[in-house]
Formats: C-alpha cells, structure tokens, sequence
C-alpha cells in the first residue's frame, strides 16, 4: 500500500505537479496521475499498519491510542491476541509470522462484541478485521523489522515518522514523504535508518532510489549517511534496498517520467496487470465502480 506516496499527494507544501511526486505516481499508475495533476483529491484507503507505526512513534502507550479511536473496551480481546501470536511464534520458531498461517486461530472478534462501537470500526477503516492487523504491526512487526534491519533488541533507538525532504539537484523544491526513520545515538555517531513500507517482497525502485537521496526535510543533512530499507508489511521481513539503478542514473529517468505524466498516455496498467493495488489507491472512488472500470477511467487510456 502506497499510504506515504498518497499522504505526500495531500500535502499542501508539494506543490501539484511536482516532477518527483508526479514520477513516482506515474510509476504506481499512469491514470493515477492523470487524476492528480488534473486536480483531483485522493480519498486515502485506512492503512492500519502505517497508523500502527504513527501511533507507536508517538511515545504514548497502546491503551492511549485504543481509548482515542473508541476501542478501550476491545483490550482482553487485544491482549489474548497478543499472547496467541507469541505463543504460535515460540511453537513454530522455525517459520516467518506463523500467525499468518490458516491453521491460526486467533484474531477473531464475536459478532455479540462488535455491537455499540460504531465509532471503533469507523476509525478503523468500517473493517473490525483491521483491529488485529494494527495491533499486530504495533506489537510484532515493528520487532520483527527492528531485529532484520540489525537493531539488536538492547541497543539505545528513537522510532520516528518523519518527513523527509525528496531532492534532486536541478529541482528547486524538494517534495516530502513521510518514512519510518530510526535513530540509534553510537557514542559521538548516531546512525540513521530509513524504511519503506512494501508488499509481497516488492519494492518500488524509484521510490526507493529518492529516498536514498534523501535529506531530513527541515533542511540540515543526516548525522550519518542512511541505511535505506524494505519492510514488508505482512512478513516483517526487511532488507536493504536492493537498487540496481545508478544513482546518476535518477535525474534522467525522473524527467523521462515525470514528462509522461505531463503529457500521457494514461492507461489504468494495475487494473489489467495487478488489480489488488486499485484497492489501495487514492483514486480508485474515480476509476472504479463495483470492480468495473467507469468510462471516465477508460477514457483517459
């Protein structure tokens, strides 16, 4: 799920059009772009993970943030799951999440449970299964890409979602994007680690090779130079970013595409090559009807 791309889109300081913003959306989808730079809002699909790891860089406890979106009442339920999916890691230590696995039984709410607590599932996307997947994130996935990115669990870190400044040199603006950025003070040093979050092991190579140029967005360079990482969001799998692209290689290839979401063609190429990403793009309430592409989306091919 692109969330941070999508975030950055509502950004009132990217400005629209931007050539990094417009390349990157280009990328994810040419009629998503079509859509922003023709002025269209994306409506941004509820990502409980990304708000999982917001809420815990926060610094606040989980029960603060269960009490805000109306889900106190939900922290038995919360902690029995918590304590399945320990259990099924200690039982199967040899597989990745084998929570993920059908044979697990946990993360499941009655339907005598749900009632009286419409404000919860709103703010939980109107999906109760969302609950589980946030909880999840907060609890073990942000462990999981701690440990896999080399963090050791005893070592001093401060998680932070942060803006980051997205730039090349011959673009005066840089655009922001939100990442997951932690800090790990090493004596005089303190060392810098960037993530994104991918699915099914995918990641995206423009994105990628930005952020890989990134800077902290209040202007002052990175204490140390970052470490730039892949997080899958199901998995918690995470790995250096695999970027065959040179890095003088990414102001052409930034022009070259940004120039095409100026000027077209716009096919929708996720409907016909990966439809599961319509459901988590920003302009799918425009593109689609009942999973049926509208003629305003066909029209734009």
């Amino acid at each position: 799920m692109h969330t941070d791309l999508f975030q950055a889109l509502l950004d009132r300081e990217n400005p629209r059009g931007h050539p990094l913003l417009s390349a990157m959306l280009y990328a994810f989808c040419p009629a998503a772009a079509r859509w922003w730079l023709a002025g269209a809002e994306p409506i941004l699909p509820f990502d409980p993970v990304w708000q999982a790891m917001q809420d815990l860089a926060s610094g606040e406890k989980l029960g603060v943030h269960l009490k805000r979106m109306g889900l106190e009442d939900f922290q038995e339920e919360i902690k029995l799951y918590i304590n399945q999916v320990a259990t099924a890691r200690k039982d199967h230590g040899d597989i990745q999440a084998p929570e993920l696995l059908p044979s697990f039984n946990g993360g499941r709410l009655a339907l005598s449970r749900r009632f009286g607590s419409n404000n919860g599932i709103k703010n939980l996307g109107g999906n109760w299964q969302n609950l589980f997947i946030y909880v999840r994130a907060w609890a073990f996935l942000s462990q999981d890409w701690r440990l896999n990115m080399g963090i050791h669990a005893d070592a001093s870190y401060f998680l932070k979602v942060e803006k980051v400044a997205l730039v090349l040199p011959e673009i005066r603006i840089p655009a922001r994007l939100e990442a997951l950025v932690w800090m790990l003070p090493l004596g005089h040093v303190t060392e810098v680690r960037i993530g994104l979050l991918v699915s099914n092991g995918e990641q995206d190579l423009l994105r990628f090779a930005l952020l890989r140029r990134s800077s902290p967005a209040g202007g002052q360079p990175w204490p140390t130079p970052p470490q730039v990482f892949a997080l899958d969001r199901s998995t918690g799998q995470a790995w250096h970013a695999d970027l065959p692209l040179p890095d003088k290689k990414v102001p052409e290839l930034v022009r070259q595409i940004s120039a095409l979401a100026k000027n077209g063609p716009y096919p929708p190429l996720n409907a016909f090559r990966q439809p599961s990403l319509c459901k988590e793009c920003g302009y799918r309430h425009l593109c689609f009807e009942k999973s049926i592409l509208t003629p305003h989306a066909l029209s734009m091919i």
